[in-house]
């Protein structure tokens, strides 16, 4: 699998290099921009127990009875500008919208193939104004406004908006992926880049781009490549005039920061250890990988080969405070390092009082922060949480 970078910078030409995925992002940091080295003594060292914690404050989500609170698969999750908080139901085909503290409010669309209705809701972009953005991958970009009503939608042929935040009312900052042909092989392109609400087919400004040539002809290969493609993704974050980037977070301990206009600001190189994995779990990241692909396929399976190492990143937000929250990737319990945009640490958090969150996505951005387990035990619930400082 080949992979192409390219790192935008506004008003000037852009430029492609082919690099070895081991290395490639060794020789991505030596541009222009100011590169960020916190220091490891005080990086590493463990959250004081006394210290700031992260805490669940309250929870959305019942086994048996309601039906606005009994969810059948969460897609994506956020809280809007007012605090209201929106989870997109896969198998409902559907968004609910709750209040701060979980109470039900409306739900937004449902099944069909009519005005404002949805098959495949994927990721959602609650703007600034109440307006909602969501991706369904049958019926194209839908738009609704703040009282729920649709407002329109659009077909997407490509790319597809993944993993997408509001940045103000109007712009949303997420990943685009496509997908094309050349001869035998397939180019897949992701870009973490800037769009209008109303057209996510038309970029604005583009803060990093990455194409990876995949080859068609051993399919059980190209499943392989797919995964590696699609299940570990380059992650973003939005905050205020800037947005921030983890071009590879399952191997490279680095952050790419950007000001809103594209050009590059920063680059924090974080000094993270490689931590190899247990035994048991490899056993379980294979398992894991291998029923998540059937099910997005539903047809086919893939032989996985877990990586030998833990993720260096898990997750990126920025808080209202406009820190930056890097989850590190290796710890058992979620553990997050804040830094201001020069990219000093603030502090270090643990998400404390509980023994269940290995397997937790967390959504950070300046109006809240929540969590979903990935794979659940029993039922689907979405958590609310707080930092205690």
């Amino acid at each position: 699998m080949n992979i192409f970078i390219q790192q935008s910078k506004a008003h000037q030409p852009m430029h492609r290099c082919v690099f070895v995925f081991a290395c490639f992002l060794f020789l991505l940091v030596s541009c222009d921009a100011e590169n960020i080295e916190p220091e490891s003594s005080s990086l590493m060292q463990e959250s004081n127990p006394d210290g700031p914690c992260l805490i669940v404050v309250d929870s959305i989500g019942v086994e048996l009875g309601d039906p606005n609170y009994v969810f059948g698969a969460i897609g994506d999750v956020c809280v809007g500008s007012g605090g209201d908080i929106y989870v997109v139901d896969k198998m409902k085909c559907c968004i609910f919208r709750y209040s701060p503290d979980g109470q039900f409010i409306q739900q937004i669309g449902r099944r069909g193939e009519g005005p404002g209705e949805l098959l495949q809701p994927g990721w959602v972009a609650v703007m600034d104004d109440g307006s909602i953005a969501i991706d369904d991958g049958e019926l194209g970009w839908q738009r609704y406004n703040s009282d729920g009503m649709s407002i329109g939608a659009r077909a997407l042929l490509r790319p597809f908006p993944m993993r997408m935040m509001a940045a103000d009312s109007t712009l949303i900052v997420g990943m685009l992926s496509g997908l094309s042909r050349e001869d035998n092989n397939f180019l897949v392109e992701k870009q973490i880049c800037g769009w209008n609400a109303d057209r996510a087919d038309s970029v604005l400004t583009e803060f990093f781009s990455c194409e990876y040539l995949l080859d068609a002809v051993d399919i059980e290969q190209f499943r392989k490549d797919i995964v590696r493609v699609d299940f570990f993704p380059i992650l973003s974050a939005v905050g205020d005039n800037f947005v921030c980037v983890a071009p590879d977070p399952r191997t490279d301990p680095l952050v790419l920061l950007f000001h809103e206009d594209g050009l590059a600001m920063d680059t924090l190189m974080l000094p993270y250890p490689e931590v190899a994995r247990t035994e048991e779990e490899l056993l379980e990241q294979k398992q894991f990988i291998e029923e998540l692909f059937y099910s997005a396929t539903l047809t086919n399976r893939v032989d996985w080969e877990p990586f030998p190492n833990k993720p260096m990143i898990s997750n990126l937000g920025v808080d209202g405070l406009n820190r930056i929250w890097v989850q590190r990737g290796f710890e058992e319990n979620p553990t997050f390092d804040l830094y201001d945009v020069s990219g000093e640490l603030l502090m270090t958090t643990i998400l404390s009082g509980r023994d269940d969150t290995a397997h937790w996505r967390f959504s950070i951005s300046r109006n809240g922060i929540l969590a979903v387990p990935e794979d659940p035990e029993s039922y689907y619930s979405v958590y609310i949480l707080e930092l205690q400082e």
